[in-house]
């Protein structure tokens, strides 16, 4: 009798765990994506490292690379390291790479933008609410936008070779 009371207790608690583990499970990308590719991608204001405020509307007219990163974030580095020279190659007329730091300070943007050598302006986003227009999890997360202000593609934590068609695609709507 005293085996199987521990047996059912074993049972039980092994069940309860594993229901907390299920219950615990990390959203997916999608879950936790607020813009989605077809949507009209929502207004905000940025300021950058370049002491500019930037409009997300005044980019109209213009292909956007929005990129939401974390300078602590090894595959937000391992992106601006695959693209950092190929990004900077687009007619500025007609593109614009814009990375925002989420929920970090001018100063931790800074020094992860002087401690990589990256030459490309950052925006920083300290409290998280552009952010929070877009997604609520993951970094780094790409929203291309095209130049009537829609999302035609949206990637998070990309590959190399997601990266590279997202460059293709740029070079593509872009001549």
């Amino acid at each position: 009798m005293k085996h199987r009371l521990i047996h059912m207790l074993v049972c039980t608690l092994t069940a309860m765990s594993l229901a907390g583990c299920i219950e615990s499970q990390d959203p997916t990308y999608e879950q936790t994506t607020r813009v989605h590719v077809g949507d009209l991608a929502p207004a905000f204001v940025v300021e950058t490292l370049d002491d500019q405020t930037i409009s997300l509307d005044d980019l109209r007219g213009r292909v956007v690379l929005l990129t939401f990163f974390s300078s602590a974030c090894p595959d937000c580095h391992a992106q601006f390291e695959h693209i950092k020279s190929r990004i900077t190659a687009f007619d500025s007329s007609k593109f614009r790479f814009l990375p925002i730091a989420r929920n970090e300070k001018r100063a931790t943007v800074e020094q992860f933008r002087l401690e990589n050598g990256y030459t490309f302006d950052m925006g920083f986003d300290p409290e998280g609410e552009i952010y929070a227009l877009y997604a609520t999890r993951y970094v780094p997360r790409n929203y291309l936008i095209d130049s009537d202000g829609r999302a035609i593609s949206i990637s998070a934590e990309p590959t190399p070779a997601q990266l590279d068609a997202l460059l293709s695609t740029i070079t593509e709507i872009t001549k």
